[in-house]
């Protein structure tokens, strides 16, 4: 009898361990999250987003089941019970939604494709941009390629989109390689065209590759769990948008913020214009416990203020985004 209820209350203790490993911490670190607004009550004309990258769902070359099931757990949990805490308006994928898309054919690229709008129930406010994982590197995309992750994911080299009166510019990386490929000459033509249309409004950029730079040495930390790494150094073109390719964008678009994801490393960085504006340039780190010990969501509050980031004081008409990052690294179970 006595054997009988010890194991009872193994089993129990076993039971309640995984629920709380597998369910309630989970709610437990993104119950403490918060919307940056004043008095966490944000204005009706603000936009709450999230921002998530490089989830690089495994496929099947390289992908080994049980890696597969516990990231894509662990992502899934992270992912629907956050956006049913906080309600965000939109969220955006930068890209590297798999891991193996640059080697699928259109049967098997359709068949992870449908395997992420599962996992993080795609609708019509998430918003998924390629990266080279997606479609490969500028050497080896094709029209192909473009065509079937446009299919898949309703996204064209580069896009102009509106929500809430907010201008979001999303940009295909790998066609801003700046060799006058056909796919590089639509990109500039696009951008060329956009710039046009938005010289009095300051669009927020979206894109997979980060602008250029040489390493993490000009990255500003985010929190205390930010750990810069001033070693790595990076190669236009592979690693960050070549410093040609950034130029153009900074100078053209005038944005107010750009993110971008790629490089698996957090970094908040300072931009300065030639017309004294300035913004600042976000890279997220992976979304996925494979890519390192840090994944986060990016909760960012797009409102229209007072404020100006050039000086300060206040100046009416002017814009500003507010950024709250998001790191589960001290609440969740660590990856085997």
């Amino acid at each position: 009898m006595r054997c009988q209820k010890s194991y009872g209350l193994l089993i129990l203790l076993a039971l309640l361990l995984i629920l709380y490993n597998e369910y309630f911490i989970f709610f437990y670190a993104f119950y403490k999250c918060q919307w940056s607004c004043h008095q966490n009550r944000c204005p009706e004309n603000g936009l709450k987003a999230f921002i998530i990258s490089d989830t690089h769902l495994l496929g099947q070359r390289n992908g080994h089941w049980l890696d597969k099931l516990k990231r894509e757990w662990q992502m899934r949990q992270s992912y629907h019970i956050s956006t049913w805490l906080h309600t965000p308006d939109v969220v955006f994928f930068l890209g590297d939604l798999l891991d193996e898309g640059q080697w699928a054919g259109r049967t098997l690229f359709s068949t992870y494709a449908q395997r992420f709008r599962r996992l993080f129930s795609v609708d019509e406010k998430v918003i998924a941009l390629a990266g080279n994982h997606d479609l490969g590197f500028h050497y080896v995309i094709s029209p192909d390629t473009v065509d079937q992750f446009k299919k898949e994911f309703q996204r064209d080299i580069i896009d102009e989109i509106q929500i809430k009166n907010h201008s979001f510019i999303l940009i295909n990386s790998m066609a801003m390689h700046g060799d006058m490929c056909g796919l590089c000459r639509e990109a500039e033509k696009q951008l060329e065209e956009i710039a046009k249309r938005n010289r009095k409004n300051r669009p927020i950029v979206l894109q997979h590759f980060p602008l250029f730079r040489k390493s993490d040495k000009s990255c500003q930390k985010l929190d205390e769990y930010h750990v810069l790494d001033h070693k790595e150094q990076y190669r236009e073109r592979w690693d960050t948008l070549s410093q040609e390719a950034s130029q153009k964008i900074a100078e053209k678009l005038h944005p107010r913020a750009v993110f971008g994801g790629h490089t698996h490393k957090l970094c908040k960085r300072s931009w300065n214009l030639r017309n004294g504006e300035s913004f600042y340039e976000y890279t997220l780190n992976s979304f996925s416990w494979r890519n390192g010990d840090l994944p986060a969501i990016f909760m960012v509050v797009i409102e229209d203020q007072n404020v100006s980031k050039r000086r300060p004081r206040a100046e009416p008409g002017k814009q500003t985004t507010h950024l709250n990052p998001v790191s589960l690294s001290n609440f969740v179970p660590s990856p085997i």
